[in-house]
């Protein structure tokens, strides 16, 4: 139990820390360099969090009770935002005769984030090991994230010249979306945390086997 805890406590905060990092982050978008190597540190963080409390110390640390496809999906999860960035970092997305490979990368880093993050947020729910109705929260997440994408997508598609109006906007769901996956479950796995330091959160209970 103090060993979930602590694991929970640090994922929290590294979570937190992520999302910080992301508001700095947007606040120095006019230095590229300063604001690349804010987004690897974000990137970094966010992996790291995501690992911790997937993988855990023990089975009953672990969000997922450490099942196969909540871990490969969780680790996607984990690993997919660093890899994306380094991709674009040092490949370049500035050469017109690799525009068509580099198109299909934009689609693909918008569908597979998407696609393992249901796995892993639907994993999470079943594993039993974050409290109900808690254990929803990454489906919440995923859902809030999906709306603020798509949104500006549907405005875009009917009025284009509404959204280049409002890209304050834009910016702001974005970071809206941002903000909900790092310090809102960064926040809640802090206080659930505390409060399985207090007694109030179940013990781990097994799954049914899928």
């Amino acid at each position: 139990m103090h060993g979930r805890r602590l694991l929970w406590l640090v994922g929290g905060i590294g979570l937190i820390a992520c999302g910080v990092v992301g508001v700095i982050r947007g606040a120095v978008l006019g230095a590229p360099g300063t604001s690349t190597v804010l987004t690897v540190i974000a990137d970094v963080l966010w992996a790291g969090a995501i690992l911790l409390l997937a993988f855990g110390l023990s089975r009953e640390g672990s969000v997922v009770g450490r099942k196969p496809l909540g871990l490969a999906a969780s680790a996607a999860v984990a690993l997919w935002p660093v890899t994306s960035t380094l991709v674009n970092l040092f490949a370049g997305s500035d050469n017109l005769e690799q525009a068509d490979a580099w198109r299909f990368w934009g689609y693909l880093s918008v569908v597979l984030p998407l696609v393992f993050g249901l796995i892993a947020a639907m994993q999470v729910a079943r594993a039993g090991v974050v409290p109900a109705p808690w254990n929803w929260a990454p489906l919440w997440v995923l859902g809030v994230q999906s709306v603020m994408w798509i949104l500006p997508q549907l405005i875009g598609a009917a009025s284009p010249t509404f959204v280049m109006e409002m890209a304050g906007l834009v910016a702001a769901l974005g970071t809206l979306a941002f903000l909900t996956s790092t310090l809102g479950l960064g926040i809640l796995a802090v206080i659930l945390a505390s409060r399985s330091q207090t007694g109030t959160v179940p013990v781990f209970q097994s799954s049914t086997s899928e």
